[in-house]
């Protein structure tokens, strides 16, 4: 049987067996592909297979790895934005993760390496598997010289043979993430098929929830961002009968802007924010600066407030103070208490602190999770208050 009759049998068979995956498959375009150096990858709507290498294995475990790529196309990894700054290696490490946490079948045949071949923990998103991920890449690469160094009296067959299995394993991954791009239309598609599914087959609950949970509309960062800036420049417009306004000359009032709002930024330093999380949360500072229209007050806090300084540039270096525990109230008790008021106030946290206690209801309040694990477990008290996204 050759490959082509091997994978339209195992499709036969999902009709009654997995109607889930069956379904999922028929959205699909199968394609050969004889030049990647991967058995089956998914993406731009086809479903590609390498014939040569796919010989070599029995129908169990092709069926094994045509699984593998429905569960990827039902959580639309091919399909989603890629994580800023993540490699194409580590996008396919961070869905492989993602899947052996989720899928126990896939972890018992060891078709995929889950967190723990990474050292990494078990039950976090796709993105902050592939961030993970991409830091420990970019470590390992710096020290790459020394690592040389340590051992250059390592036999040069060994070190040859190593590196080139690395290497090769680096491209496969390469190629298994090439069609990946984000698709709003497929994704669209395969909610659609999500919502109509009621038979989910050999599928655990567990990964029916993720896929399920998949469906809810993505928080656009950006979006949010964009939303409270423009929310702090239009709180400093005033009416005035001088300027004629646009659209109806003189019959309506026109309004002015004032040169500048003022926001504070208040930056959680305690310690369970990492140097990476810092670097994060002042690379959103250094871009809010490029408005010259928002003056900018720095906070620094912990368990209290340890420093307040105004932003007078862009920060390539900065000083961190605290490190203690976490209290929101003292931050937002200064926001509604200092003369004269701030037009905005951002928080920059990973919400790990019991919820503050608001007398009134601050203006313009936006908390920054520092990534979406933090979001989805803070942003329910959070948006009782402001906006909320992650950074």
């Amino acid at each position: 049987m050759n490959p082509k009759e091997m994978i339209q049998n195992i499709a036969e068979g999902w009709f009654l067996q997995e109607p889930a995956f069956y379904s999922l498959f028929c959205l699909q375009q199968l394609q050969e592909n004889v030049r990647m150096d991967c058995e089956v990858r998914t993406g731009e709507g086809r479903i590609e297979y390498n014939p040569l290498m796919l010989s070599k294995k029995n129908l169990k475990e092709v069926e094994l790895l045509l699984r593998i790529e429905m569960i990827r196309l039902f959580l639309k990894h091919p399909y989603e934005r890629r994580p800023e700054g993540c490699s194409g290696e580590v996008i396919s490490m961070g869905s492989d993760c993602t899947i052996a946490d989720g899928y126990c079948l896939l972890k018992e045949a060891g078709a995929l390496k889950g967190p723990g071949a990474y050292h990494l923990p078990m039950g976090q998103c796709y993105e902050w598997y592939c961030k993970a991920l991409q830091n420990e890449k970019n470590e390992n690469e710096t020290s790459y010289e020394n690592d040389n160094e340590k051992n250059k009296n390592q036999n040069d067959n060994e070190k040859n043979e190593n590196e080139d299995e690395k290497q090769n394993e680096r491209h496969k991954r390469q190629e298994q993430s090439a069609l990946w791009h984000d698709d709003a239309l497929r994704q669209t598609q395969i909610n659609e098929l999500i919502e109509r599914t009621t038979d989910w087959g050999s599928l655990s609950g567990d990964i029916v929830e993720r896929i399920q949970a998949s469906t809810q509309a993505r928080l656009n960062c950006s979006m949010v961002f964009q939303g409270f800036k423009s929310n702090l420049l239009s709180s400093n417009r005033r009416l005035s009968r001088m300027r004629p306004n646009r659209r109806t000359g003189f019959l309506q009032m026109g309004s002015l802007r004032q040169i500048a709002a003022r926001v504070l930024i208040a930056i959680d330093c305690s310690g369970s924010i990492d140097e990476e999380d810092l670097k994060r949360f002042f690379g959103i500072v250094n871009r809010l600066f490029q408005q010259r229209e928002i003056s900018i007050d720095i906070l620094q806090f912990d368990a209290e407030i340890q420093s307040i300084e105004p932003l007078q540039r862009a920060l390539p270096q900065f000083v961190v103070h605290g490190r203690g525990g976490t209290n929101f109230q003292p931050v937002i008790d200064y926001y509604l208490n200092i003369k004269p008021p701030y037009d905005g106030l951002m928080i920059l946290t990973d919400g790990e602190a019991p919820p503050p206690h608001f007398d009134v209801r601050p203006h313009a309040l936006l908390w920054v999770c520092k990534d979406e694990s933090a979001y989805q477990q803070h942003h329910a008290w959070m948006e009782k208050s402001g906006r909320c996204c992650w950074g």
